[in-house]
């Protein structure tokens, strides 16, 4: 029964403003934004019984702000500005922490180091290496207790390293040590151990990673790109969480775990909890209690079956969650119909550089999951990047831990897991859509693409014809979204125009929403927007076709380009029935 209580539901603020894109929780809570509670997280950290924890969940999971929350709570550094005016003990007071007294009496009583690495997507090693930089000097400027470093326990040598960092004379083997060294000296100065929150510590490893291969780098270079990033976390990570007396707790966040002889080797404290993992299921994402509460106090319950069906059934450990990002959204964006917002979060590079890896085997796998039915596939947590071209199961792993996949049931095979897989729910079969559409081969994706360049909407016309001939053999229409489909085809095929044009899905232009806006980088090229209607029947296809381009004049989507006039205005109404299709098109010059 207590267990049952410690773990009910409870939304903060439940008809307050949605915190769509906040993730920080001193701001969640000076705003009075509507908040579901998670902070029972804090005694789930507390009673774990590991020092360091990596916990991993797919993009927009609530990880940074979990963090947030982590540190906001432990953290003895009062908050600066814009929230020095935010009474900190106060925040905790009508959360479900609060009722555990023993946890309560951590709060605000550790030197607490947080530094996340969501920005460090760069091109180069030395950008890379100058932003990591920014990250430490960013947390050294939140504590000034570091200014002063002639302490007893802090050693000759240290210092002399410590006074390199401040004074911008480092050496690379001073940034290395200089996290391990920020928790020795914060130990020293405030009598107690540290806490170290790490948020997406994998983004510049996986940024690494996927310009060495573009650039036919050898991954087990260490002059590489992606060979100097491991080194560097490697050492940064290590020297910090190995046997560091001086250490309390960590938690680390990350979408994948990048395997330990890569960056934790040495660390063997080390919990690893991913999303087959029970510890921690019910923290990251929306139980269906939770939802079930913020529905019924938004008064919005007439809702709750599209949220299910859209956002729901994604397997953590032995939990059902909902997408916490979406939810969200769409919650705030009523009484709209439900639309794949994780979709257009983009973050699938490092799938999409496996694309040239799919075979006849794949392919036949990912119909069968776009027709709602179950595959079974070996699957692991543990991603040896240097490995991926050559490890069979890694196409799975990578789907499921990016939340394109989600696991039914697992049992123990003979060299890992083997997992029941499928797919989540509406929105992703969208998003999986789409990914796929990059995996799709012998397609006459380049003459279509070439024709919109060129401003020929006939040429597009007649390849986007046999596109849809060829390629819908991979996609079920449903009669609730066949204008998704049509719409998901085509940001699959535009995903290759990435140097030649920034392409916008839905976007707000002129009095209304265009279904696909293609901004060309150079101006030379054309302007492109794109919508999409549905016929009843082959018959009313020209008919229905005019009635999309129509309603691209009428709205005035062309607005778009008012500002920076490309070189003519391609504008595509294109109707569908089944899989044939008609283009009208008007070129605006």
């Amino acid at each position: 029964m207590q267990e049952m209580q410690q773990y009910k539901a409870q939304v903060i603020n439940p008809t307050g403003p949605l915190p769509g894109g906040i993730d920080s929780f001193a701001r969640v809570i000076q705003g009075s934004y509507c908040w579901v509670d998670k902070s029972l997280l804090i005694d789930d950290v507390l009673q774990c019984d590991k020092q360091v924890m990596l916990i991993t969940r797919p993009r927009r999971f609530g990880k940074t702000i979990n963090l947030s929350l982590l540190r906001t709570f432990f953290d003895n550094v009062p908050l600066q500005v814009p929230f020095q005016d935010v009474d900190i003990a106060s925040c905790f007071d009508n959360l479900l922490i609060a009722q555990n007294e023993q946890a309560m009496q951590h709060q605000g009583q550790y030197p607490v180091i947080h530094m996340t690495f969501k920005g460090v997507k760069t091109a180069t090693w030395e950008e890379a290496f100058k932003a990591l930089q920014n990250v430490v000097y960013s947390e050294i400027g939140r504590h000034k207790e570091l200014m002063q470093y002639d302490l007893d326990g802090f050693g000759d040598n240290e210092q002399r390293q410590w006074k390199r960092i401040l004074d911008h004379q480092a050496q690379p083997n001073d940034w290395e040590s200089s996290l391990v060294l920020m928790c020795k000296l914060l130990c020293l100065h405030h009598k107690r151990p540290a806490w170290i929150f790490l948020d997406e510590y994998d983004r510049p490893i996986h940024q690494a990673y996927v310009v060495s291969k573009k650039r036919s780098e050898d991954l087990k270079d260490d002059d590489s790109y992606y060979g100097k990033m491991i080194l560097f976390m490697r050492n940064f990570l290590g020297e910090a969480l190995k046997g560091n007396d001086f250490l309390f707790r960590s938690v680390i966040t990350g979408i994948l775990r990048v395997a330990k002889e890569d960056i934790f080797s040495g660390v063997n404290n080390l919990g690893v909890y991913g999303v087959l993992d029970w510890k921690f299921d019910r923290h990251f994402g929306f139980t269906q209690d939770e939802i079930d509460q913020l529905f019924e106090q938004r008064n919005i319950q007439q809702h709750l079956q599209s949220a299910k069906q859209w956002y729901n059934s994604y397997c953590i450990g032995q939990q059902a969650v909902y997408n916490p990002w979406s939810v969200i959204s769409y919650v705030g964006n009523l009484p709209r119909p439900p639309e794949p917002y994780w979709v257009n979060t983009g973050g699938i590079d490092l799938l999409q550089s496996l694309a040239h890896k799919t075979d006849p085997q794949d392919r036949e796998a990912m119909q069968t999951l776009l027709k709602g039915e179950n595959i079974e596939k070996d699957v692991s947590d543990s991603m040896p990047l240097r490995e991926l071209e050559s490890w069979g199961s890694v196409l799975y792993s990578m789907l499921l831990t990016s939340g394109y996949l989600t696991a039914v049931k697992t049992r123990l095979g003979v060299v890992g897991k083997i997992a029941t897989l499928r797919i989540p729910n509406k929105e992703v079969r969208i998003a999986f859509q789409r990914l796929v559409m990059g995996w799709l081969k012998d397609t006459p994706t380049s003459a279509l693409l070439s024709a919109l360049r060129q401003n020929k909407p006939e040429e597009f016309a007649r390849h986007l014809n046999a596109f849809a001939r060829s390629a819908l053999s991979y996609f079920d229409i449903q009669p609730d979204e066949p204008e998704w489909v049509y719409h998901i085809l085509l940001l699959g095929i535009l995903s290759h125009v990435v140097d030649d044009y920034r392409v916008r899905s839905n976007r707000e232009t002129g009095d209304g929403r265009c279904d696909i806006c293609m901004i060309p980088v150079n101006l030379n090229l054309p302007g492109v927007i794109m919508e999409f209607k549905q016929a009843g029947s082959e018959g009313e296809l020209e008919e229905v076709a005019q009635r999309a381009l129509a309603q691209i004049q009428a709205k005035d989507y062309s607005a778009e380009f008012v500002d920076h006039p490309p070189k003519g205005i391609l504008q595509l109404g294109i109707s569908f029935c089944g899989k044939h299709t008609h283009v009208s098109s008007c070129v605006l010059s």
